[in-house]
């Protein structure tokens, strides 16, 4: 056994004693019995073996006819334990770098490193801003590649357009969806006013395939907003909406609206990602992104395990043996590692 093996074991063995022993878990004997089985298991190579009826008679002491079909017991007990630790990390467990998971739909445990990402303030907001275009200039002077150009590149870059005619909506709406920057992570903002033209600067090979439009423009007919996202290279139209006045003619009713539509079109889950995967337009670090972002909704060994692939391959997490589930994170190695 080398010795990052057993360091990795002596790390997991600290960390079950640390929540055996605990405030949070002091009243549940069951469920420490429970993590403590499955844990021990794992760390013995016999995690193939951690089935609801295997748990049922050796933690809950059923008897052979035990049918883990019929009687929920484990799978009730299994619930009330990932609801324990999620309360024992939100609370006493909080700074703890290794963190112990039992995954939706199986009862193999997962082990996590909630790793801090080491960068300073005005690092971190570069990172923002730079990624919303708002200092594309200094981009392009740059003279070796830069972490944030990196970023642009790999994701699919949104530029916007609002017409000519329209009226003060049209840049209202625009700007509540600016305001999601923090939160868009898997999408690269252009600042109003760039074009195409100009972001093409930033880029290199065909990668403007991931170039798309928001366009905006007011019916003078009927005074409704039109919202259309438009893949650029093929001119596809993504998603598109049309809201009559009665519903958009306030700032309020904007900003509903355009939360409404970048949550459905722009997010991770969205329309953007869901053409580009189709498409085979979707870069690693897109890829990277989509299942990490799957795994922490899933929590199953097979998200895990295709999170971890991307990540080891992209991110440059080769060799370990947990994955970074915070997508903010995520994207910070990925400038400086990637």
């Amino acid at each position: 056994m080398s010795a990052e093996q057993r360091t990795d074991r002596d790390e997991i063995s600290q960390a079950l004693q640390t929540i055996l022993a605990s405030q949070t878990f002091s009243r549940s004997e069951r469920l420490r019995s429970f993590l403590k089985f499955v844990v021990e298991m794992e760390q013995l190579g016999r995690g193939h073996q951690l089935k609801g009826y295997t748990i049922g008679i050796d933690v809950f002491s059923r008897d052979e006819a035990f049918d883990p079909g019929t009687d929920p017991l484990v799978r009730v007990q299994a619930g009330k334990l990932r609801r324990l630790l999620n309360q024992f990390y939100a609370d006493e467990g909080r700074n703890h770098q290794l963190r112990i998971r039992i995954p939706l739909g199986g009862y193999v445990p997962l082990y996590e490193r909630a790793a801090s990402v080491r960068r300073s303030a005005s690092e971190a907001s570069s990172i923002a801003d730079q990624s919303a275009g708002a200092d594309k200039c200094a981009l392009a002077t740059l003279s070796s590649p830069s972490p944030i150009l990196h970023l642009v590149r790999e994701l699919p870059r949104l530029f916007f357009e609002v017409d000519p005619a329209s009226d003060w909506r049209g840049d209202i709406f625009c700007k509540a969806v600016r305001l999601w920057a923090d939160r868009l992570w898997g999408v690269s903002l252009a600042a109003i006013g760039d074009t195409p033209e100009q972001g093409s600067e930033l880029q290199s090979g065909n990668t403007t395939d991931l170039f798309f439009v928001l366009e905006v423009k007011i019916n003078h007919h009927d005074g409704s907003i039109q919202i259309k996202l438009r893949h650029i290279a093929s001119g596809q139209t993504l998603a598109e909406e049309t809201h009559p006045q009665n519903v958009s003619g306030t700032v309020l009713q904007l900003g509903a609206l355009a939360n409404q539509y970048t949550g459905s079109t722009l997010t991770l889950p969205g329309h953007l990602y869901q053409f580009c995967h189709a498409s085979n337009l979707s870069s690693q670090l897109m890829q990277c992104l989509d299942a990490t972002y799957r795994y922490a909704l899933l929590r199953t060994d097979d998200a895990y395990q295709q999170a971890r692939s991307h990540q080891q391959r992209w991110v440059g997490l080769r060799g370990q043996h947990d994955i970074v589930t915070e997508i903010p994170k995520l994207l910070a190695l990925t400038a400086y590692r990637g």
